[in-house]
């Protein structure tokens, strides 16, 4: 028998994307799997691009045995061109023969963060048989700024950082779980990286402070979804007075798995819409790649204020304050 899914559902991150009671949910049920993905992987690289943000604001490591406690602030901007994709459209044919529902052309069409969706353009053919084409008329899903402006892509972060002997640090990220909804589950999320000074290795050789990093961080939602996170930067900082300016030239990735069970409409050989389970199972790959930071700190006592920008796939802005013991 063969079968054309017309609808994917997939639970996801983004509660701010609810729009007139649609949930995430709701916008991809009009999309086969490919499409789902061009529609929310701009969120998928937002996403990561604010997680790798705010992981150090100095290359100096901090002593042994003492600690920093930090709340990091992110504001990730999407580029225009983020708005839009291009959709394929479903492969539906008249009963018996071989003629496409569909023209076979691709569409531009809203990804999650667009204004208004797209539509497949029906064949021209479809006149010359006797169907209904109303039913085959499908109307895109809108994206999160159909309605209100959405300029930028928000998140705060937790940390603590941990002094450690031989001139490394500890940054540990964590959130206690939170139900998000009954049936979907808790939220959590940890993360965690390695900072290692290389200055140590020149004394007095150069009036800077020099380290590399390493971190990894997971936000899950029960089993349905989860998103990792991995960087890897180096790190310039140089201390004058109250300030400290610092920078640093980082990789990054992110990956989004969704694994859940769902129930899909497919068509049948008599053109006939039927429910079917099906076991989701797929992963979508966010554009991160190599980040550049720059930013200041400045410090009064224990309390430290700091902000910077990165220039990534996707820009981001990081400001916040902390505690240094």
């Amino acid at each position: 028998m063969k079968k054309t899914v017309i609808i994917l559902a997939l639970f996801i991150i983004g509660v701010f994307l609810l729009e007139s009671g649609d949930t995430i949910q709701d916008k991809l049920e009009k999309f086969g799997e490919e499409n789902g993905k061009g529609y929310i992987q701009p969120l998928v690289t937002a996403f990561g691009s604010n997680l790798n943000s705010g992981l150090f604001n100095t290359a100096k490591v901090l002593k042994p045995f003492r600690f920093g406690i930090m709340f990091n602030g992110q504001l990730c901007f999407f580029p225009e061109e983020a708005e839009t994709f291009m959709a394929r459209p479903l492969e539906l044919y008249v009963q018996n023969t071989d003629v496409p529902i569909y023209k076979d052309e691709e569409v531009e069409t809203a990804t999650v963060f667009g204004k208004k969706g797209g539509s497949f353009t029906l064949n021209d053919e479809l006149g010359n048989y006797e169907i209904d084409t109303a039913q085959f008329v499908l109307d895109l899903p809108n994206g999160a700024q159909n309605k209100d402006e959405l300029p930028f892509i928000p998140l705060a972060i937790p940390q603590i950082n941990f002094g450690l002997p031989y001139g490394n640090e500890l940054m540990l990220r964590y959130l206690p779980p939170v139900e998000f909804d009954k049936q979907m589950g808790k939220l959590t999320f940890w993360g965690f990286g390695l900072k290692h000074s290389i200055d140590q290795y020149l004394p007095g050789v150069i009036p800077v402070d020099l380290a590399v990093q390493i971190a990894l961080q997971q936000f899950k939602l029960a089993d349905i979804m989860k998103v990792n996170a991995f960087a890897m930067n180096a790190q310039i900082s140089k201390k004058l007075a109250m300030f400290t300016f610092y920078g640093g030239l980082g990789y990054e990735s992110t990956t989004l798995n969704a694994k859940y069970e769902t129930e899909v409409m497919v068509i049948n050989d008599a053109n006939e819409v039927v429910p079917e389970i099906w076991n989701i199972d797929f992963d979508i790959k966010g554009e991160n790649d190599v980040r550049a930071t720059i930013g200041f700190r400045y410090s009064i006592l224990v309390l430290k204020l700091f902000a910077d920008y990165s220039i990534c796939k996707y820009p981001v802005a990081n400001f916040g304050f902390g505690l240094s013991f």
